[in-house]
């Protein structure tokens, strides 16, 4: 019987050790999980002028939707950082088709969690993360379907989701993408 119960307390022993070590990423933006130099290239955007590709800036649809109103034509690519899915593609890929087609690129991170795979790929654009905050959301799932519907023009609850590429033409809503158009060779 004493045998039992000291199995038993190893067995719930060894599960709560397993458990308070793993760490859920993606739930949550994840910005408690990075480094202090990781948080310090992360500000909240006041202006579109002269951003600096060291620096992730927090926006919310709004700002970016004022901002669309400036070109002719415009692609918002909302992504996972470290995505591994058949839709996710190199950051590079985007700003090649967004220069071959004559789209001002925006890359928006849905969240910081594998912020260094990002950061690790060779790109040129700024780029951006939704502002969880200015939803009042914490949750990632939530607050990104947020940004999307407001940047669709749809109610914040609205629950359909048609991919992560946004275009624009002259700052009217276009249409929504989960991978780049296929190309004639």
């Amino acid at each position: 019987m004493k045998i039992n119960i000291i199995l038993n307390y190893l067995i719930v022993s060894m599960l709560l050790l397993i458990v308070s070590s793993c760490q859920i990423n993606g739930l949550t933006n994840d910005y408690g999980k990075l480094t202090p130099i990781e948080k310090s290239k992360i500000i909240t955007l006041k202006t579109f002028e002269n951003l600096s590709k060291d620096t992730i800036y927090k926006i919310n649809a709004i700002q970016l939707k004022e901002e669309l109103l400036k070109y002719d034509a415009a692609m918002v690519y909302a992504f996972t950082n470290g995505c591994s899915s058949e839709f996710c593609r190199p950051l590079k890929v985007y700003e090649k088709y967004a220069q071959k087609h004559h789209y001002k690129l925006f890359l928006v991170m849905n969240g910081f969690a594998n912020l260094d795979r990002t950061l690790s790929q060779n790109f040129t654009s700024p780029l951006f993360a939704i502002d969880g905050d200015y939803y009042k959301k914490s949750f990632r799932s939530v607050y990104t379907q947020y940004f999307h519907n407001e940047l669709r023009d749809k109610p914040f609850k609205d629950k359909e989701w048609l991919g992560n590429l946004f275009f624009f033409e002259k700052g009217k809503y276009i249409k929504t993408l989960n991978d780049l158009p296929k190309e004639e060779n």
